[in-house]
């Protein structure tokens, strides 16, 4: 568990470096409740995606691979902190054109021409934003400590918000529960 609290604890001194909130929203959080301190988002956390790609949770996988980066290397770091190799897909007919995926758990990372190009995050454990925003944690809750813009779209429960590096995360809601989150390239028809 040590491993795993350098690049928390190092991520938590950032965002509050940048002004952000120490306090978080649980899963069950509702506009009266107490809310979770920064670092227990990040329990149980294998991989933190961002707007801009992925890195790893623990001491010695902590560099981010940004969109761009080789097929070979994200798969490598996500397999060590998976501990397994993923599950292949592809998609031909994709608005940026052909796809591959390979899903670890709840996270699918897409490639495009052998490079990582996005990823999309659904409901389970394992995976968090960097600011430990994760599937399951209400819509409410993160508007309250981020910029939140509903998309008219022919996805029911399409948003937008701004991270704490003021990047942009794309997400899904349903029934007032984030179901899903993406950034990067993504094959969803619209």
């Amino acid at each position: 568990m040590i491993r795993h609290s350098l690049p928390l604890a190092a991520l938590a001194l950032a965002l509050a470096a940048c002004g952000e909130a120490e306090t978080a929203p649980t899963d069950e959080a509702t506009s009266g409740e107490q809310q979770a301190p920064a670092a227990d988002r990040f329990e149980g956390t294998k991989l933190v995606v961002n707007a801009n790609g992925v890195a790893g949770a623990s001491a010695d996988s902590a560099m981010v691979l940004r969109f761009g980066s080789p097929r070979a290397d994200v798969e490598k770091l996500a397999e060590s902190a998976w501990g397994t190799a993923g599950e292949t897909s592809r998609q031909e007919e994709c608005g940026a054109g052909p796809m591959d995926f390979v899903s670890y758990g709840p996270l699918q990372l897409a490639f495009q021409d052998d490079k990582f190009s996005g990823w999309f995050l659904q409901t389970g454990e394992g995976v968090a934003t960097s600011d430990g925003i994760r599937p399951g944690v209400t819509i409410d809750a993160l508007k309250s400590e981020r910029q939140v813009r509903e998309i008219e779209s022919t996805l029911p429960g399409e948003f937008e918000y701004t991270t704490g590096d003021f990047g942009t995360i794309r997400g899904f809601s349903e029934q007032g529960t984030i179901t899903g989150l993406q950034a990067g390239l993504s094959c969803f028809f619209r």
